[in-house]
């Protein structure tokens, strides 16, 4: 039997919030903020990018168990 990351709930949880945390609605009509003259915007949504693919890594890794060698 094989055991893959979306059967896990913390794993699909985590894999959400990372995905919701790349789009920056939060910053929607607030004036931007630099920082090293990029958007404060922009540094979230890179941060959470990274995020997203630490936490798919992750789930791959940890997760994904197949003893079916084709």
């Amino acid at each position: 039997m094989t055991d893959e990351p979306r059967r896990h709930r913390f794993f699909l949880i985590a894999l959400a919030l990372a995905i919701l945390g790349t789009v920056p609605f939060l910053f929607v009509g607030r004036t931007p903020t630099l920082v090293l003259g990029l958007p404060l915007w922009l540094w979230s949504s890179i941060v959470f990018t990274i995020a997203l693919s630490i936490v798919t890594a992750w789930g791959f890794i940890r997760y994904w168990k197949d003893e079916d060698f084709d």
